[in-house]
């Protein structure tokens, strides 16, 4: 998520905390800050605007499926490296980076002892600023630091993360979520205080940390230096491939698919011009900020994110308390289906994973990025801010994960895959069979298990009144169907409910989308910045730029593309920082345990006192 470190939280002053306010005052080889802002404006539109109006006057009604068969190939070669695994089960896969993930966070909890749990009492108080000298080094509080990153993180991986889990894994995909955002919280602990503990803090007050810092300088001290180069490079690369994937194109994805679903008739909302013109209107937006430094826009945006995420988590509150009768049958449900090896896809084996992933792509922890966005914290004792890190967690997955997963599993919408298109579609005995199995109307929600040969497995046909579902087999045309797994099942969940919401949370999907595309190109950027500082700082502007261009046309290519193939590769990059992260964790335990230990006396001393 974000220069989160300066992100605009949940009732924390814009300005000293705004994430776009870092992205604009990030280097560039225009001094922008003291342009005029229309000649800024000018200068991003002719970068951003001009190429991609170049793709879409040489686009033909295809245009999108050209970018998504580019894509796929790309896509599928980083799913199947990052997530090579071994068969565990018929057609399911055990993918190694979950077991180490799971394993790791797992690992550190026991190593902690549940210091997850038990110090959950110290990390509030932290937050309150107890523990902490108001006059430490650093730019922002525990409370803005924690307020920035839960206004990031409590975004399109609850609201569109979830569904896709529950719709790929299961209702059980929840339990598991919330195991990984407990276990999760160890993780994000351990991170965060080695983040804070090797940060930069420049002349002028600037903060620069995150996992490529720890693993250069802490590798260094303990005699692995090369090693720890090494592993500081390559998450650099990572974080940068992060930042297009997850942090780009899979938001405007997204993005798109709500609005799409939500203004635009089926005709437009599937064309390729519709597609290109979102994605590029986004793009330069996008780039007003990273690049033309429109503060403004900037501003209005860090106000109106958290309080989306606030009435989104007020909504499904008022949801689930109007349906008490349900909730214990939705979490029975939840709870008999993580165990059930008759889950949508792959058994009990198929729902952890998604389970896994889901809640990884949620709130990050593991993959380096939050100590880019809690170095900036002002503290002299590095574990404090792991402590108020491990909060997140918590409140991202164990609590507003759940929440949405309730609303999905007591409207009964988790069982809407797909929607039947236009001109119907033919529910057939098996792939490639002319036998008719039953003759299927457009708007006709069907619940979908496997794929093969381009057709989906239908093993339920779904109500769209009730939510009831009508237990059937077939196979259906992939290309007949929309799918309605992600953002587009959260909607159809709560329109249920109330009728309205679905344009409000539309609003706050592209919200959200637009936001944590600036948190990310900072992240993104901290890479760049880091490969290319042997160049010094004046010639480190130049790749920069550079990758801000490319940012913003990615904007565009992640509308166009299919969800099945953004998905893949955000995955596939996210994922990959998971490695040099968490070799690193487990070299520095011994730096993360002395530091705990220091923090918890200094927190005894302090408590004694008062």
């Amino acid at each position: 998520m974000p220069d989160w470190r300066n992100r605009c939280g949940f009732g924390a002053p814009l300005e000293t905390n705004s994430h776009c306010q870092m992205a604009c005052d990030t280097p560039s080889i225009f001094h922008f800050g003291t342009m005029p802002t229309l000649f800024r404006s000018l200068v991003l539109l002719a970068t951003c605007l001009f190429p991609a109006a170049a793709l879409a006057e040489e686009a033909t009604a295809s245009a999108a499926d050209k970018i998504n068969s580019a894509l796929e190939p790309i896509a599928n070669t980083a799913l199947n490296i990052i997530f090579w695994g071994f068969e565990v089960t018929d057609g399911v896969t055990l993918p190694l980076v979950l077991v180490v993930l799971g394993g790791t966070a797992i690992f550190l909890t026991l190593y902690f002892k549940f210091i997850n749990l038990r110090g959950f009492g110290i990390a509030l108080r932290t937050v309150k600023g107890k523990y902490t000298d108001p006059n430490a080094r650093g730019q922002i509080t525990h409370f803005q630091a924690l307020s920035a990153a839960l206004s990031a993180t409590v975004g399109l991986g609850n609201i569109g993360g979830v569904a896709v889990a529950v719709g790929v894994g299961g209702p059980g995909a929840t339990f598991w979520m919330i195991v990984m955002g407990l276990c999760g919280m160890t993780t994000k602990f351990a991170e965060c205080t080695l983040g804070v503990k090797y940060r930069r803090i420049a002349k002028d007050g600037t903060v620069k940390g995150g996992a490529m810092y720890y693993l250069r300088d802490g590798f260094k001290e303990i005699g692995m230096g090369p090693v720890g180069a090494v592993l500081a490079a390559l998450f650099a690369l990572f974080v940068i491939g992060g930042a297009f994937g997850a942090g780009n194109m899979f938001q405007s994805n997204q993005a798109f698919s709500q609005f799409s679903s939500t203004f635009l008739d089926a005709d437009v909302a599937g064309s390729s011009s519709a597609k290109l013109t979102f994605g590029i209107v986004l793009a330069v937006v996008v780039g007003l900020v990273i690049i033309g430094g429109i503060v403004r826009i900037a501003q209005v945006t860090a106000f109106l994110v958290p309080f989306m995420c606030g009435v989104y988590v007020l909504t499904a509150l008022i949801i689930i308390l109007t349906n008490l009768g349900e909730v214990l049958p939705a979490c029975g449900t939840i709870i008999s289906s993580a165990f059930s090896n008759e889950a949508v896809t792959g058994g009990l084996i198929g729902v952890l994973i998604q389970g896994i992933r889901r809640a990884a792509f949620s709130n990050e922890a593991g993959l380096g990025s939050a100590p880019i966005a809690h170095s900036a914290v002002k503290t002299d004792k590095p574990a404090s801010e792991g402590f108020v890190a491990l909060l997140e967690p918590f409140v991202d997955t164990v609590v507003v994960c759940t929440m949405t997963a309730l609303v999905i599993v007591i409207t009964g919408v988790w069982q809407v895959s797909a929607e039947v298109n236009p001109g119907g579609a033919q529910l057939v005995a098996a792939p490639g069979s002319s036998e008719v199995v039953q003759e299927l109307e457009q708007g006709q929600f069907v619940h979908t298990r496997l794929s093969k040969d381009d057709h989906l497995e239908v093993i339920g046909l779904v109500s769209s009144e009730d939510r009831s579902v009508e237990k059937i087999e077939g196979w259906i045309a992939a290309d007949t169907v929309t799918d309605r797994k992600g953002v587009p099942m959260t909607s159809l969940a709560f329109g249920s409910v109330i009728s309205w919401f679905p344009a409000l949370l539309t609003i706050a999907v592209v919200l959200f989308a637009f936001s944590t595309m600036i948190s990310w190109s900072y992240y993104g950027e901290q890479g760049i910045m880091y490969l290319f500082s042997f160049l010094g700082d004046e010639r480190t502007k130049i790749p920069v730029l550079v990758y801000k261009v490319v940012f913003c046309l990615l904007v565009v290519v992640g509308s166009s593309a299919s969800l099945t193939n953004v998905l893949n590769l955000s995955d596939a990059m996210i994922f990959a920082m998971v490695i040099p992260n968490l070799i690193g964790l487990y070299f520095l335990l011994p730096v993360i345990k002395k530091e705990t230990a220091s923090y918890l006396e200094h927190v005894k001393s302090v408590d004694g006192e008062s």
